[in-house]
């Protein structure tokens, strides 16, 4: 397990969002928010906090803090403030085909309740004993982005490769994967795992944009093995561990 001398201070309890309380579709900001990080109601965050409290409770880089924290209030927020529910309107950061959260179905903004069957799904790609990898995130990106009628669009499949990158580096143990208990309760419950630490070394920049080629480089190889040969038809169903969705294969 990656490990510091980082713990959650008993300042920080979790305590869940009440009615009137904003959120995001972010697990990440949700959960900072859920133990007071960020104001619990999430409402009316400053860029210098929300930079502050994602250094200190996921030690992110502050150049990269700056640049996730700065791209949330300059497309989402006002006047250098955000409200976690505006990182909801569709098609700005927030993309259909997320891990854990509805489409936007035609709305202005996505839900930001996870949504249960999505979340059992989710889970089902991890091993019950090791957990998630990398590989079984880009797995669940593929299967995700497949059940759309149409694909995202290059910047929010890029978003998305960099979403799966920034959870596997933040709650990854030593052995490269993160435990099912954790993606339940970080994605599900939308808290700070039990037993988890932040990771002992600064997450930079260059860091998660490698990860997060990684994980576009295993969707595009895993598609283009999926899809090798002469297709009888434009469209022909998969199955990922039990999952099974349709892949749309260009002849």
């Amino acid at each position: 397990m990656s490990t510091s001398n980082w713990t959650c201070p008993p300042a920080h309890t979790f305590i869940p969002a009440t009615p009137g309380d904003r959120r995001s579709p972010c697990p990440a900001l949700n959960a900072l928010a859920n133990h007071g990080y960020l104001p619990r109601n999430g409402q009316n965050i400053g860029l210098w906090h929300l930079i502050r409290a994602v250094q200190e409770v996921y030690n992110l880089s502050f150049i990269f803090a700056a640049l996730l924290a700065l791209a949330g209030v300059l497309l989402c927020g006002h006047a250098f403030h955000l409200d976690l529910d505006a990182l909801a309107i569709h098609n700005k950061i927030e993309h259909d085909a997320s891990l854990v959260h509805a489409n936007a179905l035609g709305q202005q903004r996505a839900p930001t309740e996870v949504d249960p069957k999505l979340l059992e799904s989710f889970l089902s790609y991890a091993d019950p004993r090791r957990g998630m990898s990398l590989y079984d995130l880009a797995q669940v990106r593929i299967s995700r982005e497949a059940q759309l009628a149409r694909p995202l669009d290059f910047i929010h499949s890029q978003i998305g490769a960099g979403e799966a990158a920034l959870c596997w580096l933040l709650l990854k143990q030593d052995s490269g994967r993160i435990l099912s208990s954790t993606l339940l309760q970080w994605y599900g419950e939308e808290r700070l795992p039990d037993n988890w630490a932040r990771p002992r070394h600064i997450i930079g920049l260059l860091n998660a944009r490698t990860k997060a080629v990684e994980v576009a480089n295993i969707m595009s190889s895993l598609k283009k093995s999926t899809c090798r040969g002469p297709p009888t038809s434009s469209n022909f169903n998969v199955s990922f561990l039990g999952l099974r969705t349709t892949l749309k294969c260009d002849s």
